[in-house]
């Protein structure tokens, strides 16, 4: 399975570039690839090219842009239900993401402060569930690949029957005419 570094990385947006750091710094040392992105058309263009998850505050869906990432979820392909893990403000529930769970299929609420554990935990958790839509996105393709050999070969067995066909339709009256020559009295 071919499965890119950029497949495999978490894209986020944090409030401000210090948080872009910690997250950054925290998320490598558990052996995760984070890309962080300045602002939500960045982070949208960068899920564009290949995400393993998506992390994003929720001041961030806040912005008169929000529904750019919306759309950049709608229009990925079929497998793809890329995870989104949105960090919450604490203590109250949120209208931005309550807007965000019905708008997005695949949202994951964290709420701050988090603990660094379950950070990580949450994040392994989407990208593992994202590997196995790269599995189910290979399958496709070679299933696809399957099918197109099973349709060209059924094409050359039609071609072989037609071409066998009209090969023993010729020979057939020389050979009728000839098996009434002998028939026939001379």
């Amino acid at each position: 399975m071919n499965v890119t570094e950029r497949e495999r990385r978490v894209v986020f947006l944090g409030p401000t570039r210090k948080d872009s750091k910690t997250a950054r710094s925290l998320l490598a040392g558990a052996g995760i690839s984070v890309t962080p992105c300045a602002d939500l058309s960045s982070l949208c263009a960068e899920v564009v090219v290949g995400a393993g998850a998506i992390l994003v505050v929720e001041e961030a869906l806040a912005q008169p842009d929000a529904g750019l990432l919306v759309e950049t979820l709608e229009s990925q392909p079929a497998w793809s239900d890329c995870p989104v893990l949105i960090l919450t403000r604490g203590g109250r529930d949120s209208k931005i993401a309550a807007k965000a769970m019905e708008t997005m299929a695949n949202v994951t609420l964290i709420e701050r402060p988090v603990r660094v554990p379950t950070l990580v935990s949450a994040v392994r958790t989407a990208l593992r569930s994202r590997l196995r839509q790269y599995q189910i996105r290979q399958h496709l393709e070679d299933r696809e690949k399957v099918e197109a050999q099973l349709r060209e070969n059924d094409s050359r067995k039609d071609e072989f029957l037609a071409m066998l066909a009209h090969e023993l339709r010729n020979p057939l009256p020389a050979i009728s005419n000839g098996v009434q020559l002998i028939r026939s009295p001379t």
